[in-house]
């Protein structure tokens, strides 16, 4: 056996694997150590059958309403399968984009298709269970709590969304994803619009991606210390922020981004699938009320402490370092 060469692939599948990842400082902990290395083998796969991400996502938007349909079955082989369909859902939904980095092809329709995945899923899962737990005690409060569930989970997905991504934009500059201003999407949208072929779905898709940040920008501004209410506030001109400025917010903001990861998606799935092995269903919905409106709590404060050590409550801070 030729350990050289040996060593050279396996050093070869190393970088490709670390090239297909998001930046470790913002995943969350079930994914760097658990989900990411296990799709990553998925999207070796499908690179090698010459399937597109998009493929990808629609065989994870597959598994995951199919999981919602067997979570409402409410038996234990049903909902034991349900959890184990869903556990493929987050490889999947992990291997898309993975695949998307490998072919280093990104595209708003592939992330409007990975959106549309989620949501499918979230419907499907929520009120899977909501389903099963009045078809056991015979009330309809089971639905009313999986839709508070529900919008708290969003709620908390997208404090976590943001932060990441204004993570990466300051710390981060050279990575493929990086925030976009209000400007630059509404920009793109009229762009589209004007076009011939106005009512296409390439307008339609640029048009839900700025009323999606719009509502964002009103949701994170809670996160944000006074007069600033968005990441473009603090950070006017991003690309000027010299690397000094970077390496300070790295310094100071990469555990506050780290925990969170902790409120992120794959953790809110992670509840059910769990749950589900235990045959609990009764214990999910609390579990995201609760503990997960806590930790948000919780990082709303501590973010706003971060800033305040920064200096960030000065809204003229990061401008000053530019003159």
């Amino acid at each position: 056996m030729n350990f050289e060469k040996v060593r050279k692939k396996f050093q070869k599948l190393e970088k490709e694997y670390q090239l297909s990842l998001k930046p470790k400082e913002t995943e969350e902990i079930l994914n760097q150590f658990f989900n990411r290395p296990l799709a990553y083998l998925t999207a070796k796969l499908f690179h090698r059958l010459r399937q597109s991400p998009n493929f990808v996502t629609c065989l994870s938007m597959t598994f995951g309403i199919s999981s919602g349909f067997l979570f409402a079955q409410g038996t234990y082989h049903y909902v034991l399968a349900a959890a184990i369909l869903l556990e493929l859902m987050i490889i999947f939904d992990c291997a898309d984009g993975q695949l998307a980095r490998m072919l280093r092809h990104s595209s708003p329709l592939g992330k409007t298709l990975d959106g549309l995945a989620d949501i499918g899923t979230h419907m499907a899962i929520f009120y899977g269970v909501a389903f099963a737990l009045y078809r056991e005690f015979g009330s309809i409060y089971p639905f009313f709590l999986g839709l508070v569930a529900q919008l708290s989970m969003y709620f908390h997905i997208i404090l976590y969304d943001h932060f990441k991504n204004v993570f990466i934009s300051v710390a981060k500059p050279d990575y493929v994803d990086k925030l976009e201003s209000l400007e630059e999407l509404r920009e793109r949208s009229m762009r589209e619009r004007n076009r011939k072929a106005s009512g296409n779905l390439k307008w339609l898709i640029s048009q839900l991606h700025y009323l999606f940040y719009k509502f964002e920008n009103y949701v994170v501004s809670i996160g944000y210390p006074a007069p600033a209410n968005n990441f473009f506030d603090l950070f006017p001109e991003p690309e000027r922020i010299d690397s000094h400025t970077r390496d300070i917010y790295y310094r100071e903001m990469r555990v506050s981004v780290k925990l969170w990861s902790f409120v992120g998606d794959t953790t809110h799935l992670t509840i059910f699938v769990l749950f589900g092995i235990m045959g609990r269903l009764g214990w999910i919905f609390p579990a995201i009320v609760i503990y997960m409106n806590l930790h948000t709590a919780f990082m709303l404060v501590f973010q706003r402490i971060k800033y305040k050590n920064l200096g960030l409550e000065r809204e003229v801070f990061w401008q000053e370092r530019f003159d």
